[in-house]
């Protein structure tokens, strides 16, 4: 009996602890952002906001230091008489927790000083809730591209333009992609394509994978993975339309956001949702599975 119980008190102990990890704060606070001139306001104010979230979880969570020192001893001359010492160390910091939601919406205000001249001040003030990292994650290696040769990174587009969205993961999971256009208040769903029926795309392991692109998933898909090549066209009817895609990995299947297809007579358009539906749907998937990971790129479509 003494044996039950105590096993009853370990179970116990463990899912507390699966508790803590999933327990989310209240947070808040505030910062101040000097933005070059070579950011649009809308850039700006992105910058902005990433940087007092990044500021209020390490005020409330703190940072971890990792530092790799690398010494290199050479000698001098052939009698080992002298010799010079070089001495390289690379610090990183990481922040040990994560944004999950708003609780209110962020309120920034724009100003200017006459003694930065080519800087535009952003003041910015958040709540929400957060949560303490306390496993690693993934570490996927996402990209946004114009071609799927060079595959070098892009942040500018033109209207009409094709692009396309690598990713590599160091272990095997699944992934899906939604790009996000404010203007209209929908965030689409791209991975899946609105012919996949499935929730989300398994991907295997340390393979780089390239997405919409026809003539790529026909060299290196399988027929039945065919739909990881359907195509995308980027447009806008104004002069300059500021996006943002989003790719959600975790090891752990997961399914994609309650969405529909609207009809057209000219595209077979994606499955759509709302932004706030989408940002629901995110919130929910983040609180239920410490593992996953999301992936957010600012990018622009020009005239």
């Amino acid at each position: 009996m003494k044996r039950i119980i105590s096993l009853l008190i370990l179970c116990a102990s463990s899912a507390f602890g699966w508790m803590a990890a999933q327990r989310l704060v209240l947070v808040s606070g505030e910062d101040v952002f000097y933005a070059p001139s070579n950011l649009s306001l809308e850039q700006a104010k992105q910058e902005a906001l990433q940087q007092a979230r990044k500021k209020v979880l390490e005020a409330k969570f703190g940072t971890i230091i990792n530092s790799t020192t690398n010494i290199h001893l050479e000698n001098n001359d052939v009698e080992e008489t002298s010799s010079h010492t070089e001495v390289h160390t690379v610090s990183m910091n990481e922040v040990k927790g994560e944004w999950i939601e708003d609780t209110r919406e962020p309120i920034q205000e724009i100003s200017y000083d006459k003694s930065m001249p080519g800087y535009t001040i952003v003041h910015t003030q958040i709540w929400g809730k957060a949560r303490e990292i306390t496993t690693a994650k993934a570490d996927i290696d996402v990209h946004l591209l114009k071609d799927t040769i060079a595959l070098s990174d892009a942040d500018v587009f033109q209207d009409g333009q094709s692009f396309y969205v690598s990713i590599q993961s160091p272990v095997t999971g699944y992934v899906a992609i939604y790009l996000l256009d404010e203007s209209e208040d929908k965030a689409y769903c791209l991975l899946p394509a609105a012919a996949d029926n499935r929730g989300a795309v398994p991907i295997t392991s340390n393979f780089r994978y390239v997405f919409f692109s026809e003539e790529y998933a026909a060299r290196h898909y399988s027929t039945q993975e065919r739909s990881l090549g359907t195509e995308y066209i980027l447009t806008t009817t104004r002069s300059v339309l500021f996006n943002q895609l989003y790719v959600v990995f975790s090891p752990t299947e997961f399914y994609k956001a309650n969405d529909k297809q609207e009809k057209s007579d000219k595209y077979i358009l994606p499955r759509e949702t709302s932004i706030q539906q989408f940002q629901k749907w995110l919130v929910s998937c983040k609180v239920h599975d410490l593992q996953l990971v999301s992936r957010m790129i600012n990018f622009k479509i020009v005239k």
